[in-house]
């Protein structure tokens, strides 16, 4: 029974031995050494082998022990090194890293030989231990970054101390093969992201709702920890070994409680640094650790919204300007509209990201590739002549029955020669008619390094401060939440939660590449926000404006450009 479930579980490592042993027994060398065999020339590598033209012993040779006695370390170190590989990244990868470990450690050794005359040269050697050794240093990447740095120094000094004062060719051997193995452990630790995953967390946050920020963790490039009783999950992004969590878990309050302890566990079994980013304070709270404001979400509760007052005379002046001007909005399914107008959303994007002679920001910020979604609705401003003059997206805010409570704004871009308060008119008529339909919110979506709160602040939280004073030139964080501040909009706070202040230059550096790794190609799923015909987002709106019927341009300082292509 025991036996069944370990070759279950560990099906090569089991195998391996067993192989190993069997030989070991049939051909007689738990007794006798294989270089007093007389078949040995044909199993044993090394130089002589390949210059003789016995390359096939790179193969023959893996099931033996040079001596008896050195069946212990070569069944022992098999059993721990590449047991542990099997149980941390899987079978599959185990036998891509045993196998290529084995064929680099001989020809790399056997490369060294030909380089540098010397006394092994003449030497020959058996068995499987070049692999086990490489195994055992692409693993040690998901190892929690202490373990990994005291294992590895270990490996190193073991395999240097090993060469240094036995000088066997094995020696050499394990030398390379570590060598080459301590790099590649990124690449056999990263899991890819079954497509599955995706539809299972959308399915979650239908069936249990989700926070201004829970639509991002659908995009391309998420990956997930899911509940074990299957009612919640956490998004996160994998980045210079750290995952980054984003925003708030999504389920049920049970899931919500536990999540943070949930995602600790499966950092340390992947070998990453876990941290928190964009979370409120119930997050922060249940996380325990500490923690850091790195922006401030924007929301207007839109029950009671009304453009009345002095304070609201800017969102009327844009108003009424459009009114004058001919500038009419329209609430579209960007992927279904008119392909002059998406033409022209992509160059009116384009060009406004070329002026600002700096990278583009992804990770919580989406671009035309997410405003493409069909389940993203999109707001435009048009005037006369099927002039696209601004556009906005907007992201669902889901309840627990699958509905838009609420939606978040994504993108915002205007026409260079436009109409030029477009966005308060766009964002203004999208909150009118979200409010007509029912919606109880709008986020205007969190400003990076902004933080109005007065209070003390500790050196991280100041440094900070500088750093979006710093970055203002570049990118207007303050610029732009001053903008929303038309919107008169109340403020939440969102964290960044980290363990311990050591973590935090990994993390800098994880959330930098996260905002300027280029993006995965989104997925096109035309399946509405929920499953019933009259809960969807198109279906929620007027007929009219689910399909833009907008003219082509046909200005030429109005011709589209070329296409962008997002890979």
């Amino acid at each position: 029974m025991m036996v069944t479930k370990l070759l279950r579980r560990y099906p090569f490592t089991v195998g391996g031995l067993a192989m190993i042993v069997v030989v070991g027994l049939v051909f007689g060398t738990f007794t006798t050494a294989v270089e007093d065999k007389p078949w040995s020339e044909a199993v044993t590598y090394g130089l002589p082998a390949v210059i003789e033209g016995r390359w096939w012993t790179i193969l023959t040779g893996l099931p033996f022990a040079i001596t008896p006695l050195c069946y212990i370390a070569v069944l022992g170190s098999f059993a721990a090194f590449v047991g542990f590989a099997e149980h941390r990244i899987g079978t599959g990868r185990t036998v891509v890293a045993w196998a290529l470990g084995h064929v680099v450690g001989v020809t790399g050794a056997l490369l060294v030989l030909l380089a540098v005359d010397g006394p092994l040269a003449d030497a020959g050697d058996v068995g499987p231990s070049a692999g086990t050794m490489a195994v055992a240093a692409i693993v040690t990447a998901t190892l929690a970054p202490r373990a990994r740095l005291v294992i590895r120094i270990g490996l190193l000094a073991y395999v240097v101390g090993s060469i240094l004062i036995i000088g066997s060719l094995a020696d050499l051997l394990h030398l390379v093969a570590v060598v080459a193995g301590l790099p590649l452990g990124s690449l056999f630790t990263r899991r890819a992201r079954p497509p599955a995953d995706a539809d299972r967390a959308l399915d979650l946050l239908r069936r249990h709702g989700g926070g201004t920020l829970s639509w991002m963790t659908t995009w391309p490039g998420a990956e997930y920890v899911f509940a074990a009783a299957g009612d919640g999950f956490l998004a996160y992004r994998r980045h210079a070994g750290v995952a980054i969590a984003l925003g708030d878990p999504v389920g049920s309050a049970g899931w919500r409680r536990a999540a943070h302890a949930e995602f600790t566990a499966h950092c340390r079994r992947e070998g990453l640094v876990p941290c928190w980013f964009s979370v409120g304070e119930a997050t922060a709270d249940a996380v325990g650790t500490r923690r850091v404001q790195v922006a401030e979400d924007t929301l207007i509760d839109l029950p009671e919204l009304a453009f009345r007052g002095k304070k609201w005379q800017d969102i009327r002046t844009a108003r009424n300007r459009a009114a004058k001007e001919g500038i009419e909005f329209r609430m579209v399914t960007l992927a279904d509209a008119d392909p002059s107008v998406i033409a022209q959303v992509r160059q009116i994007s384009a060009s406004w990201l070329k002026s600002k002679h700096t990278p583009e920001l992804r990770f919580t910020l989406g671009g035309v590739d997410e405003a493409m979604d069909p389940r993203v609705r999109v707001g435009i401003a048009v005037d006369a002549d099927g002039t696209v003059h601004g556009v906005t997206s907007w992201l669902p805010i889901l309840d627990e029955t699958g509905h838009p409570r609420g939606w978040t704004l994504d993108l915002m871009r205007r026409r260079e020669d436009g109409f030029r308060p477009v966005i308060e008119f766009l964002i203004a008529e999208s909150c009118l008619l979200f409010q007509a339909e029912g919606a109880q919110v709008v986020s205007l979506s969190g400003a990076p390094l902004v933080r109005t709160a007065g209070g003390p602040a500790g050196l991280l939280q100041r440094g900070l401060d500088l750093g979006g004073r710093l970055m203002e030139p570049l990118y207007g964080f303050g610029s732009l939440h001053a903008f929303k501040a038309k919107f008169q909009p109340r403020r939440e706070p969102l964290f960044l939660v980290y363990r311990h202040a050591a973590d935090l230059p990994r993390i800098g550096a994880a959330i930098t590449a996260a905002y300027l790794a280029k993006p995965t190609v989104a997925r096109r799923l035309a399946q509405p926000v929920h499953s019933g015909a009259t809960t969807a987002p198109a279906a929620a709106m007027p007929s009219a404006t689910t399909r833009s019927q907008v003219k082509p341009a046909v200005a030429a300082n109005h011709r589209p450009a070329e296409l962008i292509t997002v890979t």
